[in-house]
């Protein structure tokens, strides 16, 4: 009777550990992709990249990416007492471009991606190192 205790035990120990681990998985990767800074809104991974073009935002929801022609954005970008917005421009797959925007260390800025079709918002916000 001990021995098909422990194996139940065991068995049990088991299927928790799977399943831990697939939970943490289910949101996908954390991971910048296109070397930024990500954060994440609900289920969507907002991914924001500092170039010398301008600034990029990837989009995706969990590891997969979704069309930024689906979406419209902006970029709100605080810097001290002041805020300015720049607007994004649906780009190839799930890119958004503000093109010539400088980003300052020390600014904080405020994705706002619409879902067209849904009218879903999301809002994610970082700070510039």
């Amino acid at each position: 009777m001990r021995k098909v205790s422990t194996l139940m035990l065991r068995a049990a120990a088991m299927t928790l550990g799977l399943g831990l681990a697939t939970a943490g998985l289910a949101h996908g990767s954390m991971k910048p992709k296109h070397g930024g800074v990500v954060a994440m809104s609900g289920e969507t991974l907002v991914e924001l990249v500092r170039g010398p073009k301008g600034v990029s935002v990837y989009v995706s929801e969990e590891d997969e990416p979704l069309a930024s022609s689906g979406m419209s954005g902006k970029l709100v970008i605080t810097a001290g007492a002041k805020k300015r917005e720049a607007p994004l421009r649906a780009a190839a797959g799930n890119r958004f471009d503000a093109p010539g925007l400088k980003l300052a260390s020390g600014n904080k800025v405020a994705v706002v991606l619409l879902n067209k079709a849904t009218q879903a918002r999301s809002l994610v916000s970082f700070t510039i190192k």
